[in-house]
């Protein structure tokens, strides 16, 4: 009696086992019918627009960073000896300018007929004279205060940027500076001083020069 009592028993346990064995695997949430928590996706960020630099802010930020080299140059109370200036003009200042085109304007109709050799002469002559000519004046206006005036587009591709050098105990220094956008990036082409161009003066310069090599005598 009591074994078969035993194996009932038995018999009872491995069929509850194999009924919980079919059932599949639930979740805790699943299970008590709580159900999944939903996460909340982030709401998409509107794209950022970057701010559209103009042509007037791009020849403006040239033209600061050139000014800072050079008056910075100078600076210092040491004055630096003429090869010195020379070297740093060309590498630091020269190319921020259009010397070529400078050149050619100052030439006129006279720059077609000269020979290239005679071109690059011109070129570096206005260069040199040029460079010196502005690091002298700017060299003078140690530790003085530098106002940016407002702009001026001359047309597409072309700003007139100018400062005044406000001197203590005088009327302000200035210069106005024209740009264009080249391929290789904003050039400075003219520079006028207190209204005095310095294209206008260089091709009276040049002008003058040739007159004075015509009335040479030649020599066989």
């Amino acid at each position: 009696m009591k074994k078969s009592l035993l194996v009932s028993a038995c018999l009872s346990c491995l069929v509850v086992t194999s009924v919980y064995a079919q059932q599949p695997y639930r979740t805790p949430y699943a299970g008590y019918g709580l159900g999944m928590p939903q996460q909340q996706m982030p709401a998409p960020r509107p794209p950022v627009r970057q701010k559209k630099v103009s042509e007037v802010e791009e020849a403006g930020a040239v033209l600061k960073e050139g000014l800072k080299k050079l008056m910075g140059f100078f600076s210092n109370n040491q004055a630096p000896d003429r090869q010195l200036i020379a070297a740093f003009l060309d590498k630091e200042i020269a190319p921020y300018f259009d010397f070529a085109y400078m050149t050619k304007w100052a030439a006129g109709s006279r720059y077609m007929r000269i020979s290239d050799q005679q071109k690059m002469m011109m070129e570096q002559q206005l260069k040199t004279q040029f460079l010196s000519t502005m690091a002298q004046k700017l060299s003078s206006f140690k530790n003085q205060r530098v106002k940016y005036l407002a702009p001026k587009v001359q047309g597409k591709g072309q700003v007139e940027l100018s400062i005044a050098i406000m001197n203590r105990g005088g009327y302000p220094a200035r210069l106005d500076f024209r740009l264009y956008k080249s391929k290789s990036g904003w050039k400075v082409y003219d520079v006028s001083a207190n209204g005095s161009s310095a294209l206008v003066y260089y091709r009276q310069y040049f002008r003058q020069q040739m007159q004075m090599q015509r009335m040479q005598p030649r020599y066989r």
